[in-house]
């Protein structure tokens, strides 16, 4: 069964036929997206292909566990976890919760409250990947780093192009700000096409001012030499 309707991808992975007719009924009532899997195997493929924002996980299906694998399964997704259960067990709540987890729901599930964990759960998370992708997008006067696209931006709407080893260095400077950066930790940061040396260190920063310098003309450097150990990166984030 798959909603019609843009909304919260939500999987459900239930092997009760009569459950999942009717979660999947209410949830698509609701205006999420639903798709089904009724075992492990089925539930590991679905995430392999798609993205959800939540699954609706049963622990006891007919080739294992969930428990058992939900920390495998929080390695590869993102998406929420709510288990709805009959089994009552403490122990396996908690362990299920440690393993990653979001919430727990005791069956039977009153349709008014799985559409509402539903909702708040993807709610939250949105909001939590909104806040963590703006803390990658750093502004400065005149111009702004967006470490996620790799992009530097200019305040006209032109771009600033890098290249990738200038990035990496620029990338690793704005995430210790005011931090003096040692060169040998900016120099892992340099790409296998780059001479593994402080030297080559230095030539990139060098390229790195020269580029910054160019299109935002600052009077004095935006990264700064700490002589004897390394550069501090001192343009002051907005």
């Amino acid at each position: 069964m798959t909603g019609e309707q843009k909304g919260i991808r939500v999987l459900l992975v239930e092997d009760e036929e009569t459950v999942l007719q009717l979660h999947g009924a209410v949830l698509v009532g609701a205006g999420c997206v639903v798709d089904e899997a009724p075992t492990l195997a089925c539930f590991r493929d679905r995430i392999a292909r798609s993205r959800y924002d939540i699954i609706l996980l049963d622990l006891c299906l007919p080739d294992g566990n969930a428990l058992e694998a939900i920390s495998e399964i929080r390695r590869g997704t993102s998406a929420g976890i709510i288990v709805a259960t009959s089994n009552r067990d403490l122990d396996d709540r908690l362990t299920g919760l440690e393993q990653g987890a979001d919430e727990y729901l005791e069956k039977p599930v009153h349709p008014r409250e799985l559409v509402a964990r539903v909702r708040n759960l993807a709610g939250r998370l949105a909001v939590a990947k909104r806040e963590e992708k703006m803390e990658l997008v750093h502004h400065f006067q005149g111009w702004s780093v967006d470490l996620a696209a790799r992009t530097v931006r200019l305040h006209d709407g032109d771009t600033l192009q890098l290249t990738e080893n200038e990035f990496r260095l620029l990338d690793v400077l704005i995430r210790n700000a005011a931090k003096p950066v040692h060169r040998e930790r900016l120099l892992t940061a340099l790409g296998s096409d780059e001479e593994a040396t402080d030297r080559a260190v230095d030539k990139a920063i060098y390229r790195l001012r020269v580029k910054l310098h160019a299109v935002l003309g600052h009077a004095t450097p935006l990264i700064e030499t700490v002589h004897g150990f390394g550069y501090r990166f001192i343009a002051e984030i907005l």
